[in-house]
């Protein structure tokens, strides 16, 4: 009879490179990586050295908050100060009477002192140590204080209640990227002089009194949607943004910024609000609801859009004069996309014979492309204008959106 091998102590992986055990750990739970520190001190050694960190109960083997808490603890005792390039905590902790969220907080604190790179901070909340989706939005997480940074280059906010100077990044100067998705602002200002790229995209809602400052004089890229979160939002007011080159600006139905003597006169609105700010854009979308006439007020004053090449616009865009006033502000444009899904204010309109004199200097080169439902009374009226202006015809084309299906 053969005999039994010989039971051995040699780790059946000590043969593998360390690269391929990365691998392994890389698509473990975070949970079960961590677990893998009891094979012996390679393994500890490797999985203290990864750079990437997932707190999310979703990919954990066993999603349980106090389970949660006690390894979030563990990591941070084994790992120590290891650096990070890239983190996302999935922010759901038990919300004690005071609406804490310890938990959290005590992890972004973890992973800045670990010089961590990016960092996703998402949605999630326990009540009775169960997940109420449900609740995310009673409850979103209060962000008070400033990050404190000199390593973190991107961030990406979800659900977050900010306060104070929580977004004031001063003290992040290598942050590029910014995102903030379906947050609470309170700040009167959002500050960064380092920062390139920029989004307040979902259902963002400012609140407070005054206008929302946002000074990035940086900034390459802008995505700004406002108003389809919680609705009486005041539209940010943009700083001087020189190096802007991308620009997407868009205004839900529930924001209707305007005010009550509905006069363009009026002293509410002697600051140009956007379009000063945006004028050093290359390419931009301006999208709004008709009701929105902070947009018609800034083109009272509307400055040289001297770099701009491509632009798009919607039924904001709702008189002649509008139309003809951006043409002639935009001398090196290249391509123009009307999306109209109602022209009715074109119908009859005239644009006075002062403007009309004035020449188009993008007119010879221009194309244009008009999107509607169909080709009506308006939008023939608005082919007129254009011609007027010094576009020709061939120069056009119209898609009918009910051709589209």
């Amino acid at each position: 009879m053969p005999k039994k091998a010989a039971a051995s102590d040699k780790d059946p992986f000590d043969d593998l490179p360390d690269d391929l055990l990365r691998r392994i750990l890389y698509f473990l739970p975070g949970d079960d990586a961590l677990q893998t520190c009891v094979l012996g001190t390679r393994w500890r050694d490797i999985w203290r050295d990864r750079t990437r960190l997932s707190f999310d109960y979703e990919k954990w083997s066993s999603p349980t908050f106090d389970r949660f808490e006690k390894l979030a603890n563990l990591i941070n005792h084994v790992r120590g100060n290891s650096p990070l390039t890239y983190c996302v905590i999935h922010h759901f902790d038990v919300v004690d009477n005071c609406g804490a969220f310890t938990c959290t907080k005590q992890l972004i604190e973890y992973v800045l002192q670990c010089r961590v790179k990016r960092l996703r901070v998402e949605p999630g909340l326990y009540h009775g140590h169960r997940l109420q989706p449900e609740n995310y939005y009673d409850m979103p997480l209060p962000l008070d204080d400033r990050l404190i940074s000199q390593y973190l280059k991107t961030i990406d906010f979800e659900y977050v209640e900010f306060k104070h100077s929580s977004l004031d990044f001063s003290d992040c100067p290598k942050l590029q990227m910014l995102t903030i998705r379906d947050c609470i602002i309170y700040v009167r200002r959002i500050v960064s002089e380092s920062l390139k790229y920029l989004q307040i995209i979902g259902g963002c809602t400012f609140r407070g009194q005054s206008r929302i400052q946002i000074y990035t004089p940086h900034l390459i890229s802008l995505e700004l949607e406002c108003g389809d979160g919680l609705c009486d939002d005041l539209t940010p007011l943009l700083k001087k943004m020189p190096r802007l080159q991308t620009a997407y600006v868009s205004f839900g139905h529930l924001c209707l910024d305007y005010c009550e003597c509905n006069d363009p006169s009026c002293t509410c609105h002697e600051e140009c609000v956007l379009l000063n700010r945006l004028s050093n854009a290359v390419h931009l979308v301006l999208t709004a609801q008709p009701e929105m006439s902070i947009l018609r007020w800034d083109l009272a004053s509307c400055p040289i859009f001297g770099k701009l090449k491509t632009l798009v616009l919607d039924d904001w865009l709702s008189t002649a004069s509008d139309l003809v006033c951006i043409l002639q502000h935009t001398p090196v444009l290249k391509g123009l996309t009307l999306v109209l899904s109602n022209t009715e204010n074109f119908v009859g309109a005239t644009v006075p014979q002062e403007t009309i004199e004035q020449p188009i200097l993008c007119a010879s080169l221009l194309v244009v492309e008009i999107e509607c439902h169909k080709i009506d009374q308006g939008v023939r009226e608005i082919l007129k204008i254009l011609s007027t202006s010094g576009i020709l015809y061939k120069q056009i084309s119209i898609k009918e959106w009910w051709k589209k299906h």
